[in-house]
Order: structure tokens, then C-alpha cells, then sequence
């Protein structure tokens, strides 16, 4: 059994450009490491894809990554990049990824080209590992952070998806990782206390209040039954924040927690957040 590393880039809808096949995130770069069982380094995959939907990068995009429309160019097609990576990653192999995020955006890309996705299992993800067994919380941590805590020095550039594999497979050398394994489902549980159960992250935004009063924010769907939640109106917080509360007549109480960040373009990406009333409060 191998274990691999992945991490992924991908590029979003430039302003004003229409979303096509619901895909709002499209792959633009692959990376993966393989561990043998022991967890040492014995491979690894890097990809350019050229996108196909989306091909003008966004400016927070190319900010953040690096990642050319140019460098792309030269990148190969993403089927063949998968094929690529299935055929790398073998027949028996576990996934290790930093964060829930990549492996659904994944299979969402194969299911665009209608590719086949059996063979992708889900991943562990590293940051709940991280988490609990050095912060004895769930926490969500930025991978350098992680890094310097656990007294690395990162030395590659951050958001290429290679040198984030590289990193993630790096930080599983400082963990217990078999105990992490064995134990995930119980890391996963204890990971939910306070944990948001949906988010959507909006980029763009010239001022707060054109946040507060997009619509857009505040359109969630119950987790578990998937019927739109019966959402109140926001409540000033400190600053810019907002939260409001939310309702599902057979599910319970929500409450949904908006933040803004600026960012170098002096736009500001705002993420709203859905959170468990009672999760949270037993946090």
C-alpha cells in the first residue's frame, strides 16, 4: 500500500464570465507525492493543465499561485492529465490531502469530461491529523503554519501544487501517522465540534456593504436534507462581520458567519460560513 499526497490549483470564473457545467472550480495544476509504507518519499507527479473553460486566470488567482495563462499554454489537456495521474498512482494507494477540499473538486472535473472516479478513494486529511494530535482541537491551520510549529523550515513557494504535496508528505514524517489512520474516524468526529458544515467564498467585492448585500451569501441549503434553510437577516458584529441566524423546520438551527478579507488588489473576498448551533456551542 502507497500513500500519496495531493494537492491541487485550480482557477475560477473571471468577473462576468458565465459559469459553464455548474463547474466553478477548474483544475489548472496537479501534484502528488508517493510514500512507500513507511512514509518515505519514493515519487512524484506535477501536471500543467490547460483550461478549457476558463482560460483568462483570474488576477487573485495568478496573485496566489503564480500560475500563468502563458505557463498553461504549454500545459497538457485535463483528461489526459488524469489518465496521467491514475495510471501513476496504481492499483492499491491511500490519499493524504491537506484539507476536504481537493479531492471533491476532483471528482467534479472528472465528472465534467465524464470520466470515471471509482478509482479515486477519499482521502485523510492531514489537517484534522495535524490537528488533534498537536493542537488537541480541530483547528484550521495554514500548511506553512503547521510546518513552522512543528519547527520546518519551508523553503519552496507556497500554492504550487507540487511544493504543497511535497510539503503535506514532509509533515506526515513528524506525525504518528499510523495511529492517525487507525484512529480517523474518531479524529473526523472530534473534528466537527464547531466546525462549518458549508461555505462560499466570493471574490471581488469593492466595499463591505456590496457584500452585505449580495443575496448570494446568504443562499444555503440544509446539510441535510439539501431544502433552502430559512435564513433571518444579518446582525451587525464587530467591524465588517455579520452573522445571521438560520433554520431548518426538520433539522434545526443554523447560523451563517460572514468575513471579509482584503486582498492586494484592494478588492475584498468575503466567506460565508454555515455552522451547527448546538456543534457550536459544545465546542
Amino acid at each position: 500500500m502507497n500513500f500519496i499526497t495531493l494537492d491541487l490549483e485550480w482557477n475560477q470564473p473571471a468577473p462576468g464570465c458565465k459559469t459553464v457545467h455548474q463547474l466553478t472550480t477548474e483544475i489548472i495544476q496537479i501534484g502528488a507525492v508517493k510514500m512507500d509504507e513507511d512514509f518515505k518519499i519514493v515519487d512524484q507527479f506535477k501536471a500543467d493543465i490547460r483550461p478549457r473553460f476558463y482560460p483568462q486566470i483570474k488576477q487573485e488567482v495568478q496573485q496566489l499561485t503564480g500560475i500563468s495563462e502563458q505557463q498553461l499554454q504549454s500545459g497538457v489537456e485535463f483528461p489526459q492529465a488524469a489518465q496521467q495521474l491514475q495510471r501513476w498512482c496504481g492499483q492499491e494507494f491511500a490519499l493524504i490531502t491537506w484539507s476536504h477540499e481537493d479531492v471533491p473538486v476532483l471528482r467534479k472535473n472528472l465528472a465534467v469530461y465524464g470520466m470515471d472516479d471509482a478509482w479515486l478513494p477519499d482521502a485523510y486529511d492531514l489537517q484534522i491529523i495535524y490537528s488533534i494530535q498537536q493542537l488537541e482541537k480541530y483547528q484550521q491551520t495554514a500548511l506553512f503554519k503547521a510546518m513552522t510549529q512543528m519547527g520546518m523550515e519551508p523553503e519552496l513557494a507556497a500554492h504550487d501544487a507540487l511544493h504543497d504535496a511535497l510539503y503535506t508528505a514532509q509533515l506526515c514524517s513528524k506525525l504518528e501517522m499510523r495511529k492517525g489512520i487507525e484512529q480517523y474516524e474518531a479524529y473526523y468526529k472530534e473534528s466537527l465540534k464547531g466546525r462549518a458544515v458549508a461555505t462560499k467564498v466570493i471574490e471581488g467585492y469593492k466595499a463591505p456593504e456590496q457584500a452585505h448585500e449580495d443575496d448570494a451569501l446568504r443562499q444555503f441549503g440544509c446539510p441535510d436534507c439539501g431544502l433552502p434553510l430559512q435564513i433571518e437577516p444579518w446582525e451587525k458584529e464587530k467591524g465588517v462581520k455579520r452573522t445571521a441566524k438560520a433554520q431548518c423546520p426538520q433539522h434545526g438551527d443554523f447560523e451563517i458567519r460572514l468575513r471579509l478579507q482584503p486582498r492586494r488588489n484592494k478588492t475584498l473576498r468575503a466567506r460565508a460560513a454555515l455552522y451547527r448551533i448546538e456543534e457550536d456551542e459544545n465546542a
